[in-house]
């Protein structure tokens, strides 16, 4: 974070999800889950400016510069809420694919809520802050926290996890659209869900066992959007062929990430793949 008397400049981290199980529909039209989320060095970049009178937004390349975007509603609902209308500029620099499964347009409205409580010093602690997120997204609240946290309800309800040591990851962004109401409705009916993946995951994390962690990587919605798109199953498998111990398709998706076992082998990965036609990234988890 960069603050000054004119402006202040955050970062905006992308997440992967290290396990994600659907354990059912709600009444209120959402589905219940159990993941484990990890914030990655990946990340947009968001710069808020006071002064004046007017409030512009800018949302990034691909990303929508009105209500539609999570950040500007995070502007309007906080403005709103607290009754204060200073002019403010918002300039978000887009890097998180739009729509990739890596929680982008969550970040930036949890990057946004933080910045402006800071900015016009409006003194809201955390939980309250998480609470305005929550009526912008299911994944707001986890941007507002930070950390490793295992996310569960409709993913509001959030625990911080233990973790020892860093993940050294591979992202591969794939030219696909998927709707995550699309990925959440076609889940295979047959899945069991245990919660085993999310023990062992949370002692693999606690211990920094990275091949332990790498076997019990698993994603509710991967079958139903890999059974439809097939560059789904080809990125998990020429990641794996390249040297990730592990690979998973991150959220609904279409993003798909490799796990390797230290930071040297991920970048030899990195380098295997980036020649073709998908988006590659080198990552690691953030404390």
């Amino acid at each position: 974070m960069t603050v000054t008397r004119e402006k202040l400049v955050l970062e905006s981290p992308a997440k992967v999800n290290l396990n994600l199980e659907v354990l059912g529909a709600r009444s209120d039209g959402y589905h219940s889950i159990r993941s484990v989320v990890v914030p990655i060095t990946h990340h947009d970049t968001v710069t808020l400016t006071p002064g004046g009178r007017k409030f512009t937004f800018r949302g990034g390349q691909g990303a929508p510069d009105d209500d539609t975007n999570l950040a500007y509603r995070a502007v309007k609902l906080l403005t709103t809420r607290i009754g204060v209308r200073p002019g403010l500029d918002v300039k978000i620099v887009k890097r998180i694919p739009v729509a990739g499964g890596l929680g982008g347009g969550s970040s930036n409205a949890a990057t946004v809520l933080r910045g402006v409580n800071e900015l016009w010093d409006l003194g809201l602690g955390t939980r309250e802050l998480e609470e305005i997120g929550l009526e912008l997204g299911s994944d707001v609240p986890f941007f507002v926290r930070g950390g490793t946290c295992l996310a569960t309800g409709r993913g509001e309800e959030l625990e911080r996890l233990p973790v020892r040591g860093t993940l050294e990851l591979v992202l591969v962004h794939l030219p696909i659209k998927v709707r995550s109401e699309w990925a959440y409705a076609n889940i295979p009916p047959e899945l069991t869900r245990s919660g085993s993946s999310t023990s062992m995951v949370k002692v693999a994390l606690a211990s920094g066992r990275v091949e332990l962690l790498a076997d019990h990587l698993v994603n509710d919605l991967e079958p139903g959007v890999a059974g439809a798109h097939g560059e789904v199953r080809s990125a998990i498998k020429k990641l794996r062929a390249a040297g990730a111990i592990g690979a998973l398709m991150s959220g609904s998706g279409p993003t798909v990430f490799g796990v390797a076992v230290d930071a040297e082998s991920a970048d030899r990965i990195a380098s295997k793949l980036s020649s073709g036609k998908w988006k590659v990234f080198r990552a690691r988890s953030l404390g």
